[in-house]
């Protein structure tokens, strides 16, 4: 499904992702882990084309994008959440979510629909109305994550989607990310939470810079 070759991203002198190659096949749950500064989320910005690749190549689905712009990557099929939150503060969780909708994807009413299908799965359905700056850390997270399934991806690319959470709340994330897995979407994630990505994990990349790390999930080194 993902394919990236000899992936190179400087700033400045500091080498940000160095010779990066890595394969993702289709309906599983991917992870990378490293230490801070590792170039984890950089990688996620070269994917996503927010930030260009100094060289290398990015395949998806076939097609190299490695040049496209975001919203073209978007129209492929790859979305994301953000570590940081990037939702609108001032709007509702309805409008939030409905806001990763495609326009010409369908008719307007179908889109509603969806919106309506994704905040019951995430469990948000009876706080469609409440605006997302009052909302808690984990609710603020489900939204980032129905914004990205509103753009009806193939991919989604989770960043630190867990992080700032407490046991109980992680569970649920863990829960519906292996429920997305099932559904037959493929997740790439990247975080600090050890255990919840040892969980879901189907396959786990290590950065080189990383030693020590020992897994009963199959690993590959990058």
């Amino acid at each position: 499904m993902l394919m990236i070759r000899n992936l190179h991203k400087r700033f400045g002198g500091l080498h940000a992702l160095e010779n990066v190659s890595l394969v993702l096949e289709s309906k599983k749950i991917w992870s990378l882990i490293g230490p801070n500064g590792a170039g984890k989320t950089t990688l996620f910005n070269l994917i996503t084309g927010t930030l260009p690749a100094d060289s290398g190549k990015i395949e998806f689905m076939g097609e190299d994008i490695t040049d496209m712009k975001p919203h073209e990557i978007c129209r492929k099929g790859i979305a994301r959440t953000y570590q940081q939150k990037n939702l609108f503060p001032n709007l509702s969780i309805f409008d939030n979510v409905m806001a990763g909708m495609l326009k010409d994807s369908m008719e307007e009413q179908r889109r509603k629909e969806r919106v309506y299908e994704i905040l019951e799965f995430l469990g948000l359905e009876k706080k469609e109305k409440e605006i997302v700056s009052s909302l808690p850390p984990l609710d603020s997270k489900l939204v980032e994550l129905g914004r990205a399934l509103a753009t009806t991806p193939k991919l989604i690319l989770l960043d630190e989607l867990v992080g700032g959470l407490v046991p109980t709340e992680i569970e649920k994330i863990c829960q519906i990310v292996e429920t997305l897995r099932d559904q037959g979407y493929t997740i790439f994630q990247i975080g600090h939470e050890i255990r919840p990505i040892m969980r879901t994990s189907d396959w786990i990349f290590v950065k080189s810079n990383f030693p020590g790390f020992q897994s009963k999930k199959p690993i590959r080194n990058i």
